[in-house]
């Protein structure tokens, strides 16, 4: 497969292509496949597309930025989403549109596939673009490959799956609370995805009797976050107390800084290289009893002993174990975005695009996908469940109660 799909991704690039009904058949080799969803916990009247049978013939149309500043990621998410076509012996029609970088571009597109006859959309990725599309209330079913914005009512049969850091936030605080873990400081980039990091840390921590105590933002890529971390810690308002007591008592006296006693662990939201600045510098602000979690984007796959000890959730894919799952990844080693968390989104989507194509998914289903435990929890979100895990000496240790 995966010799395979390199030679065809070639012809794949222009605005509009069609994938062979079948690749040449690959060498001999182990069965690779996403699981397939187990048994639906509602009933199956709950809101799913009719079966595309119905309408005639199934066809996926795969909707990506091929072209301009996001084209990297989204070749990533093109080549998983490939692979899983090519694994599922049954798989439908899929065509791929390059999108462009501008809202002409996009909407040029949606309406090439929908005159191509598409009977499913798949994308677009950016934020943006996925709630232009809903804007278009598209007349066949979408899976969006991000999630609209809170408050914003999505059209009907329109469905969203992304790799949200709010996912890695709420896997977090829902590890840290299974450990008695409720109380938190954070520090997070002065960004919009850390805000929203901040916010759904703080309401998950709050729906188990905890909260966000304190959080302060930092710029991303700046060295010195000394001053930041210190007002976080309470070591600000430490040696604030002992300024006031030297000037009450009129003479100096030996001081050590405390940190603030009331707080359980550390969130920090950041990249791996902002984590490697900032981990000793929380350590020299008496943070180092506390437990430190981390959105996932602090592992870039390289253990590192300046971050031993640091947790973080994340996608199977990255942290999983098991046979099938070593299965898939090996088939997908020749490929340069094979290792890839955006890959594993694209096998996800297809998984999922291809089930509900089908009507072979309901809400409450469950699928235990490679870019998380999908489920489909009611409205049009698909959520992830991601497992944790702590960086130690000789890699990775699965985090459990």
């Amino acid at each position: 497969m995966p010799k395979t799909l390199a030679a065809l991704l070639p012809a794949l690039m222009f605005a509009c292509s069609e994938i062979p009904e079948r690749p040449p058949s690959p060498a001999p080799r182990a069965q690779v496949s996403v699981p397939p969803p187990s048994a639906p916990r509602l009933p199956a009247a709950s809101a799913a597309p009719a079966p595309l049978a119905s309408r005639g013939e199934p066809g996926l149309a795969l909707l990506l930025p091929l072209s301009g500043n996001f084209s990297v990621t989204a070749e990533a998410v093109r080549d998983g989403f490939l692979s899983a076509s090519f694994d599922d012996a049954a798989h439908p029609r899929v065509r791929i549109y390059d999108i462009g970088a501008t809202s002409d571009s996009l909407r040029a597109a949606y309406q090439k596939a929908l005159a191509d006859g598409a009977t499913f959309l798949v994308g677009p990725l950016r934020k943006e673009d996925v709630a232009a599309v809903a804007g278009f209330v598209p007349p066949v079913p979408v899976l969006g490959l991000n999630y609209l914005d809170a408050g914003v009512s999505a059209p009907f049969n329109f469905f969203q799956l992304g790799l949200a850091p709010e996912d890695e936030a709420r896997a977090v605080a829902r590890q840290a609370q299974a450990l008695g873990q409720r109380r938190a400081l954070a520090l997070v980039p002065d960004a919009d995805w850390g805000a929203r990091a901040l916010d759904a840390l703080d309401e998950t921590l709050r729906a188990g009797g905890g909260q966000v105590v304190r959080a302060q933002r930092y710029a991303q890529g700046t060295i010195d976050q000394s001053k930041a971390i210190a007002e976080l810690m309470g070591i600000s308002a430490s040696e604030e107390r002992h300024r006031a007591l030297t000037a009450v008592l009129g003479r100096k006296s030996e001081f050590e800084p405390q940190r603030r006693g009331d707080v359980d662990l550390i969130f920090l939201g950041a990249r791996s290289q902002d984590a490697r600045l900032l981990i000793p510098q929380l350590r020299f602000n008496r943070a180092g009893d506390l437990p430190v979690y981390a959105t996932a984007l602090v592992y870039d796959g390289k253990p590192a002993a300046d971050l031993n000890g640091l947790r973080f959730c994340d996608t199977p894919w990255w942290i999983g174990e098991g046979e099938a799952l070593a299965a898939q990844k090996a088939a997908a080693a020749s490929l340069p975005s094979g290792g890839t968390r955006l890959f594993a989104l694209g096998r996800d989507a297809y998984a999922l695009s291809s089930g509900l194509a089908r009507g072979s998914l309901h809400v409450g289903d469950v699928v235990d996908g490679v870019s998380g435990r999908l489920e489909w929890r009611g409205a049009s979100v698909i959520g992830r469940e991601l497992a944790c895990v702590q960086i130690s000496g000789d890699g990775l240790r699965p985090l459990t109660p």
